[in-house]
């Protein structure tokens, strides 16, 4: 399959001069599937100069997962498709069924576009090197299945409704999600006197009902944070939250 094509592009290209080609745009940073939806659309545009063989699937969240493994109760159509310059395509995502999903938290998946050019034209000069890496690549974006039985609730005001303690015996904090929303952190500060202090963490997607351990650094004993987390529509949130001791 064409995410295969990776690996083998990879081993490939040791002298050769670089031709990358990232033209497809998925129109939004996230997708959000209600329950309830007989389909969700995604759209897909090309604004590169020329034209993109395109593939799309969906994963639970291995990135190395290829297509052919795809086990997800989604089918997306068109599974691969040749979008114009200046065109574009719509994804049509459907929700196939799957009982073990829980009905009272939202499941999070990923959508994979593999945007694959054409092959660059050859030189008609033979001193030139014709040796050429072209590069496929693959954007990933979350794909939030939310059960019906949410609907009442509100999902934007979901990373206000976080709980922040102290821990580690005050040499961290921890976050709590109470929510049944995923809420994806992008930034926090610890707030002291002398201004905001970054606090390092590799994953800022909190999970329904889990916690994240952000270690503080050296002499830092804030009582206030500002933290910045992602709302339904991709944009960013800043909030600032009162510590509270566990």
């Amino acid at each position: 399959m064409l995410a295969r094509w990776l690996c083998v592009i990879a081993l490939l290209g040791a002298c050769s001069p670089l031709a990358s080609h990232a033209a497809l745009i998925i129109g939004g940073t996230r997708v959000i599937y209600p329950s309830d939806a007989r389909e969700v659309s995604v759209q897909i545009s090309n604004q590169g100069d020329s034209p993109s063989l395109m593939q799309a699937w969906i994963d639970r969240g291995d990135s190395n997962a290829q297509p052919d493994d795809s086990d997800v109760p989604f089918l997306i159509l068109p599974p691969l498709s040749r979008v114009e310059p200046g065109g574009g395509q719509i994804l049509r995502l459907t929700f196939l069924g799957d009982d073990s999903l829980p009905t009272d938290r939202e499941s999070v998946f990923w959508l994979n576009i593999l945007d694959v050019p054409p092959a660059p034209e050859r030189s008609a000069d033979a001193n030139q090197p014709q040796n050429i890496l072209q590069l496929a690549i693959r954007s990933r974006v979350k794909l939030f299945y939310r059960p019906a039985a949410l609907a009442s609730q509100h999902p934007n005001e979901s990373g206000m409704k976080l709980r922040w303690t102290v821990a580690d015996g005050g040499r961290g904090i921890e976050a709590h999600n109470p929510t049944p929303f995923y809420v994806t952190l992008t930034q926090v500060d610890a707030m002291t006197a002398d201004g905001a202090n970054p606090l390092a963490f590799d994953d800022g997607m909190l999970a329904p009902g889990s916690r994240l351990a952000l270690p503080l650094p050296t002499g830092v004993y804030p009582r206030q944070l500002r933290f910045t987390y992602i709302n339904d529509y991709g944009g960013r949130v800043t909030r600032d939250a009162q510590l509270t001791q566990p």
